[in-house]
């Protein structure tokens, strides 16, 4: 009986603990729910969908320059005196005009602000690309914190632990209080460094509460790239035409709304052909109007600013295409020698370790001195913090491989605009 109560119990306390450990899991969270969140909610993307708006409501505005325009009049003449043409009578009218030809300057219009459009919609995406890296950079900036401040405790217990020791010995020997000085020295600033840590992972968490709508707690993060080698990260992110990324095609679109601006500016500064015509109560009359401003500067320079405007977007695709280019290179070389000096960083952590006992060993029968062993702490700290550097170097590379890729939304896995929002 009692056998089969220690099993009841045994049993109780392992589903507990798979319990207690499931809710720990679930608590974590991740960068993709943050981002899934933040491409729902952050009000860039909606003033970046205003933007399309606004360009589709300007198309309309340029197609309407072969629609007729029809205006109502009321004239109240004061005083007239005419010699060859009749008298002009108070009273209402409609004026209409509607253009004939004008060498293609509407058509030109059109196509520059269909282009604009265009533009405006790789802008979003690209916007949802920008809004990835920069909740990425905060993310990682908090993780890198956390960990940082994780090897500083450890740090700190091992300063704790030999200032206990060395206390205990000054007791009996006055002359070791400056040893504990050294300690107490090396502990503070083992302290001050954490405090640096902390101020920088509880900013990065705060700003961060305004995606995942709460203030995100250190245990919270989880590593975003975890259990990935940079080989296999590249060959599966990789995009086969960087020229399909929004940045370039939102530039490509702006070029095209360039030329088509030349185009529009040309056909301004020659002849426009309207048909117009008027009525009122007692007359009519219907004719053709050519206009042509034969001097007007403006136009002039209004042609040279789109022609220059077109040179600059030109320049703008070129840069584009080239920082692409470079970045994707150098993250993923960044990748990895961050991978390979990870690796070479923990085989040093381990035998730096050992530097560690033997020195404490050695310590306690006084063949090596306080500053020999308060060293090898510091050396094992800042092979750890290298270790840390490294892993965290490669994060940040990885992010960047993807925005160089426009992969984030691929990575995150959002094909549509419905997304789920995290559970405040």
């Amino acid at each position: 009986m009692k056998k089969h109560m220690r099993k009841q119990v045994s049993t109780a306390l392992l589903v507990g603990s798979l319990l207690f450990s499931t809710q720990s899991v679930s608590a974590k969270v991740s960068l993709q729910q943050i981002l899934r969140n933040a491409f729902v909610a952050d009000p860039t993307l909606d003033e970046a969908k205003a933007n399309i708006n606004m360009a589709q409501s300007q198309t309309e505005v340029s197609k309407a320059g072969h629609y007729p325009v029809v205006s109502l009049t009321g004239t109240s003449v004061l005083d007239q005196k005419h010699v060859y043409t009749s008298e002009r009578r108070s009273g209402p009218g409609v004026v209409a005009r509607v253009n004939l030809y004008a060498w293609g300057g509407i058509e030109a219009e059109v196509e520059r602000d269909k282009a604009k459009e265009g533009y405006y919609q790789h802008k979003l995406n690209e916007t949802q690309e920008t809004l990835g890296q920069q909740v990425g950079e905060l993310y990682l900036a908090a993780l890198r914190a956390k960990e940082n401040i994780a090897i500083y405790k450890e740090s700190l217990v091992r300063h704790e632990k030999i200032l206990r020791d060395l206390r205990t010995i000054a007791d009996y020997d006055e002359g070791r209080y400056s040893e504990v000085n050294e300690a107490l020295s090396r502990r503070n600033q083992v302290e001050s460094t954490i405090l640096m840590q902390e101020r920088i992972l509880h900013a990065s968490l705060n700003r961060l509460s305004r995606y995942s709508y709460k203030v995100l707690r250190p245990e919270d993060l989880s590593d975003p790239f975890a259990g990935t080698s940079a080989s296999n990260f590249v060959r599966r992110y990789k995009n086969p035409d960087l020229k399909n990324s929004p940045t370039y095609l939102a530039q490509q679109k702006e070029f095209e709304s360039a030329q088509a601006a030349v185009k529009a500016s040309k056909a301004k500064r020659l002849p426009a052909i309207n048909l117009e015509g008027n009525a009122n109560r007692r007359e009519h009359e219907v004719y053709i109007n050519m206009s042509w401003d034969i001097y007007n500067p403006a136009t002039k320079y209004e042609e040279q600013q789109n022609y220059y405007s077109q040179k600059a977007a030109e320049a703008k695709l070129r840069e584009i295409e080239l920082e692409m280019q470079e970045k994707a290179l150098t993250s993923e070389a960044d990748m990895l020698r961050n991978q390979q000096l990870m690796a070479v960083t923990k085989k040093q952590i381990a035998l730096q370790r050992n530097v560690v006992q033997d020195n404490e060993l050695k310590f306690s029968v006084a063949d090596k001195s306080l500053i020999d062993l308060l060293n090898s702490y510091q050396e094992l700290t800042s092979v750890q913090a290298a270790e840390v550097t490294a892993r965290n170097d490669y994060r940040d590379a990885a992010l960047v491989y993807l925005i160089s890729q426009a992969r984030i939304t691929n990575w995150v896995g959002t094909n549509s605009n419905n997304f789920q929002k995290i559970n405040k």
